[in-house]
């Protein structure tokens, strides 16, 4: 399908999606060391098509999810995607979640202003409360940014593509992934559990754990493909969210009521190979010294919940 941002190569994977005999193994007996790293040195946890650990420990879902969903189709520029069915069909998913339709901000296109989601961040941070979720929910263009702060390793941060009021996208509507972990740093407190999920291109490190005030707090994020790799988009909705939705329908059916994140990306990886294989790498990050099977997953369906890929969706 259409690329969420300017057709570009895909590197090679090292190899398919199923690593070589032995690689699983290695994999696993080295995962205990990337954990202690994690748990003990305050590392970042990242991984990049991977299985992760996601047997839940210490972390329930006991406080209030409050959502901010950013969904643009960019109609008024020569780059148009779907991505307001991703939108639609996430505040779907979040009603079958029970999830209080006055906890959820949905902002659509021209309302998607750098500003306008800046300021949405603080209201919605303001609402939150201990143990509470915050949920960042993203469906767009993504780009890379010259970086001037110096904290990349690549020398580019990686950015959301917002517009002005006129619909179009200029390097000013554009929001760094330094400026949006500052406002979320600066605007939720610390002991909210934050979850990041960018359905984007050039996505994978968009949530900047490696710096700022990301230290000490529960902050994950799934994004849909690496900082140099674009993400899919279907031409109705993107190949990372259809996944993570029909993981989460997935995990219904299997009695699944309570899981950890790491579980529910695990599910997630399988069901792309499953329904795309595509090329992108869906890729997991959390916030030093998190561990992805340490956080309740929180949109868990109260109902029976039908995942829109395979079925009409919604517009």
């Amino acid at each position: 399908g259409e690329a969420r941002n300017a057709p570009r190569e895909l590197p090679a994977a090292p190899w398919p999606r199923a690593p070589p005999a032995g690689a699983m193994g290695a994999a696993v007996a080295l995962m205990g060391c990337v954990e202690t790293a994690v748990t003990l040195c305050g590392e970042v946890y990242h991984k990049v098509n991977e299985r992760v650990s996601e047997d839940l420990e210490g972390d329930d879902v006991e406080g209030e999810v409050f959502v901010l969903i950013c969904a643009l189709d960019y109609k008024m520029t020569s780059n148009p995607l779907s991505c307001s069915i991703d939108g639609k069909n996430m505040e779907i998913l979040l009603d079958a979640c029970g999830v209080p339709r006055e906890n959820i901000t949905a902002m659509y296109d021209e309302q998607c202003t750098k500003q306008a989601v800046l300021q949405a961040i603080k209201d919605i941070g303001d609402r939150c409360g201990e143990n509470d979720y915050f949920v960042f929910y993203y469906s767009g263009h993504g780009t890379n940014l010259e970086d001037y702060s110096g904290d990349e390793a690549d020398g580019q941060d990686e950015a959301f593509c917002f517009v002005d009021f006129q619909g179009q996208i200029s390097y000013d509507s554009c929001m760094s992934d330094d400026v949006f972990a500052q406002a979320v740093t600066d605007c939720v407190r610390d002991d909210v559990k934050v979850i990041i999920l960018t359905d984007c291109c050039h996505s994978g490190t968009i949530a900047d754990f490696h710096c700022g005030d990301w230290a000490g707090r529960r902050a994950l994020s799934i994004a849909g493909c690496l900082d140099h790799q674009t993400s899919g988009d279907i031409g109705r909705g993107g190949i990372f969210s259809h996944s993570m939705m029909m993981a989460i329908a997935e995990l219904q059916e299997e009695g699944e009521d309570e899981y950890s994140c790491g579980k529910l990306y695990n599910k997630t990886l399988q069901k792309d190979e499953e329904a795309f294989a595509s090329q992108q790498d869906i890729c997991l990050q959390c916030a030093p010294g998190l561990l992805p099977n340490h956080m309740a997953w929180p949109l868990i369906p109260k109902r029976p919940y039908a995942a829109p890929y395979g079925r009409r969706c919604y517009g």
